[in-house]
């Protein structure tokens, strides 16, 4: 009976043992597959919600909003702490996200300069990229693929949503006033044709502000300033085609800019989240088997 134990006991530590390695270089070495680990989905029932914690702008916590609440009600103060509470996470993440890729394309466009061949892996993950961006020069995706100051994707939407105000960010997700031109789908506008996109969660929405960002033609411009200048004030110049409104639309993101300080969001960063958690769990479920034959 001691020997089947013993048996029983070493076998499990071995499944055990490679699962925890396994699982720790998935951590390590796939930062896209982290971060969908380590991602919160959650329903904003009440702002209440949204302050149960200190704000950290070193570990920002990455939940990711499937409803929301309007801000409307909400003393102005408390509505915009409120409003970036809910957005930035998601600002955040997205970005995470592209620069994951955009480093481990360069690193891919390093090794083939250094005539190293690349997997088959490799070679489909670049050709997804292009195909994606819309290019087959590497020089302009990586213009495209890339990412710029929160304080200017805050500043826009808050602009497009009142703050979260708007009936398009409370019914439809809609952060940024993007517009479908499908025939069915999205959130018609009051009195108008016209219709809003809906998304699925904050994560989505701003997602797609992003891709639009870097494949629309109204923004090469933008695209090729902020590859040689991040500061937002400058490159806000550059978004006059995201509105009628021009020049005007420039000034107002500006001013949005700069009387509400967003710029020092610039410098927020996400919990290390994923890989702690997982530890913990990877651990936690060690101590069970132990425990079993103590």
């Amino acid at each position: 009976m001691k020997v089947l134990r013993l048996v029983i006991y070493t076998t499990i530590l071995c499944v055990v043992a490679v699962v925890m390695i396994q699982s720790g270089h998935q951590s390590v070495n796939n930062d896209d597959d982290t971060l969908q680990r380590g991602i919160i989905y959650s329903r904003l029932d009440n702002v209440d919600q949204l302050f149960q914690g200190d704000f950290d702008c070193n570990a920002v916590s990455p939940v990711v909003y499937t409803k929301v609440v309007s801000l409307a009600h909400l003393p102005i103060k408390k509505r915009k702490e409120a409003f970036i509470r809910i957005v930035l996470p998601s600002i955040l993440i997205a970005e995470q996200e592209i620069k994951s890729e955009r480093s481990r394309l360069k690193e891919l466009i390093r090794k083939m300069k250094q005539g190293e061949t690349l997997t088959k892996n490799e070679v489909t993950f670049i050709k997804r990229l292009f195909k994606k961006y819309r290019t087959n020069n590497f020089s302009e995706l990586l213009v495209r693929l890339n990412t710029h100051p929160p304080s200017i994707i805050l500043a826009q939407a808050a602009l497009e949503s009142g703050w979260g105000s708007s009936r398009f960010f409370v019914e439809a997700n809609n952060i940024f006033g993007i517009w479908t031109f499908k025939s069915k789908g999205g959130l018609r506008a009051i009195n108008s044709t016209a219709r809003l996109a809906t998304y699925k969660d904050t994560l989505s929405a701003v997602r797609s502000y992003l891709y639009n960002i870097n494949v629309g033609w109204a923004y090469e411009d933008f695209r090729q300033f902020r590859s040689t200048d991040k500061e937002p004030i400058k490159l806000v110049s550059y978004l006059d085609k995201y509105s009628t409104l021009g020049d005007e639309y420039v000034q107002r993101l500006s001013e949005v800019i700069q009387i509400n300080n967003l710029s020092k969001y610039d410098s927020c960063q996400l919990e290390p989240f994923a890989y702690n958690r997982e530890k913990e769990d990877r651990l936690s479920v060690f101590d069970s088997i132990i425990s079993i034959f103590k």
